[in-house]
């Protein structure tokens, strides 16, 4: 009975080691795009390794997430160029989109030995959003076009975008020569409301937000580059993918397949029609042909 004892002991120690040590731990931080960028591959691992995932989402912002990853608690997660760049790395962002993930990808292996995975395709930028009805009006495509009507615009943007020194309003106007009719600070989402019930003309917004659905919008083209880069790709220990080399090609399936656009409509299903993490998640790797 004894010896049966401490089989069973031996075997219950021996599942336990080899549960907790075939896992992977994807964090989120707080907002939507991220939380579903984090479960598409957490079922995409799912899908094609014998990896377990254990997810933590909704972990924290940059500063939390960041330090969990360091301490060995996170083993990837959906980040940033831009962010990566000025929040992690303390650097200046570079001029060009090149630049910034070439920055990036060195800093993150060379000071913390991770490796930051080839961009999705969107940019979650800084952006100047209008109406689509009033860029049809005045043929305005650009942020060069708004230019020629800005004096009789209206601006609304949240405060910290007028504090920003290398990319906020006072160096967006110098770059593109604006001179606004009317400037008001406000709260993104009170600028939203604004801009749908005709009491502005031009906010600022992220490129991939989901209320530039909401209220039938578009992005205005950065065509001098103000606004720096913020391609999204997963950060991932590269101790894992070492020891799990299988993930290099499930980490890359992502690349370079949707654009801002196609992300609005995603983060507008989860954040207006109220619809699931996960199903959101399912159907985006269905659509993409992720599996096939």
């Amino acid at each position: 009975m004894k010896k049966l004892l401490v089989l069973l002991a031996s075997l219950l120690l021996l599942v336990s080691c080899s549960a907790g040590g075939d896992s992977v731990v994807i964090a989120s931080k707080q907002f939507t795009e991220n939380i579903v960028m984090s479960e598409v591959y957490a079922q995409l691992i799912e899908a094609k390794t014998d990896l377990r995932v254990e997810r933590k989402q909704n972990l924290g912002g940059t500063t939390v997430i960041f330090q969990a990853f360091e301490e060995g608690e996170v083993d990837m997660y959906f980040e940033y160029t831009g962010t990566i760049v000025n929040e992690i790395l303390e650097q200046e962002i570079p001029a060009t989109a090149d630049e910034v993930l070439s920055v990036a990808r060195e800093g993150m292996a060379e000071d913390y030995g991770m490796t930051f995975f080839d961009p999705v395709g969107i940019n979650n930028t800084f952006a100047l959003g209008i109406l689509k009805s009033t860029a049809d009006e005045y043929g305005i495509t650009t942020m060069s076009d708004l230019s020629e009507y800005a004096s009789d615009f209206r601006f609304g943007a949240n405060h910290l975008f007028f504090t920003r020194i290398t990319d906020g309003f006072d160096g967006m106007n110098e770059l593109y020569d604006y001179e606004f009719g009317t400037v008001l600070k406000m709260d993104t989402s009170l600028a939203y409301e604004s801009i749908g019930s005709d009491q502005l003309d031009v906010i600022v917004v992220y490129a991939t937000d989901s209320l530039l659905q909401r209220y039938d919008m578009v992005v205005l083209e950065d065509d001098l580059e103000f606004f720096p880069a913020y391609h999204g790709a997963p950060l991932v220990r590269t101790s894992l993918l070492e020891e799990y080399p299988e993930l290099n090609d499930v980490l890359n399936l992502m690349a370079d397949s949707i654009d801002d656009a196609y992300m609005q409509a995603i983060n507008y299903q989860v954040d207006v029609e109220d619809r699931s993490i996960s199903d959101v998640a399912s159907e985006m790797i269905d659509d993409l042909g992720l599996l096939e």
